[in-house]
């Protein structure tokens, strides 16, 4: 579904007129459809971390604490995040508390690999890595549609623009908001949006089962061990 048909869909299912084209449109019901979309989209977003949207970045070390720029479509580490060097297969420790940042910086070491914090749009990694080593992480990326020639992007620009998230959501949510903004009643629709939404969610990722007084440690392969019988 582009964004012309989830336009065409939601106008459908409002009786009104489905327009032949969004983007560049000035008819006001159509403007008032790609505002919508746009803010259903950012929105939709911003509720989960859908998993559609997570990138797992590499990126090669610099020999100084700063390292390049985050990504442009970075909006947010996940959670638990763990940031590690791949190329001597060590973790960095953080994210680390300003004050205890600086405090590592005046060049107290505490015997580890190293350690990380985003300052200024960029990882810091101290104390600062070799060079040319490969850095790994995982976040969550703020494009939420794409072109149709797969070009990801943080809004709509086109009419054959189509949807990472989901498109059925994004109508529902198109729907209930264009309702509202004609001052008329929203509560079912926006009810229903917001039960779809909750299921997505939900099953967007896998959960792992866990078992009540597991460690932690068992989820890890276990180590060798000999299933021979000792007799006495």
């Amino acid at each position: 579904m582009s964004l012309l048909t989830l336009v065409q869909e939601v106008a459908g299912s409002l009786n009104l007129p489905q327009p032949s084209s969004v983007v560049g449109n000035t008819d006001s019901d159509v403007v008032l459809f790609l505002t919508l979309a746009k803010r259903e989209g950012r929105e939709l977003f911003r509720r989960h971390d859908w998993q559609k949207l997570v990138v797992e970045h590499t990126q090669v070390s610099l020999a100084t604490v700063a390292q390049t720029a985050l990504p442009t479509a970075y909006d947010h580490l996940v959670p638990d995040v763990e940031i590690w060097n791949r190329t001597n297969d060590t973790k960095y420790v953080g994210p680390v508390a300003s004050n205890e940042w600086m405090r590592l910086n005046t060049g107290v070491s505490g015997g580890v690999a190293g350690w990380w914090r985003l300052i200024g749009g960029a990882l810091n990694i101290y104390p600062a890595p070799t060079a040319g080593e490969t850095i790994a992480f995982e976040y969550v990326s703020k494009n939420w549609c794409e072109s149709s020639g797969g070009t990801d992007q943080s809004t709509w620009a086109a009419d054959s623009d189509v949807g990472i998230l989901s498109e059925e959501l994004m109508a529902l949510g198109v729907t209930w908001r264009w309702l509202r903004a004609k001052g008329m009643d929203y509560a079912e629709e926006m009810a229903t949006y917001e039960r779809e939404v909750e299921k997505a969610a939900a099953r967007d990722r896998g959960l792992k089962v866990r078992v009540v007084g597991k460690s932690r440690d068992e989820d890890y392969p276990p180590f060798p061990f000999w299933n021979g019988t000792i007799n006495a």
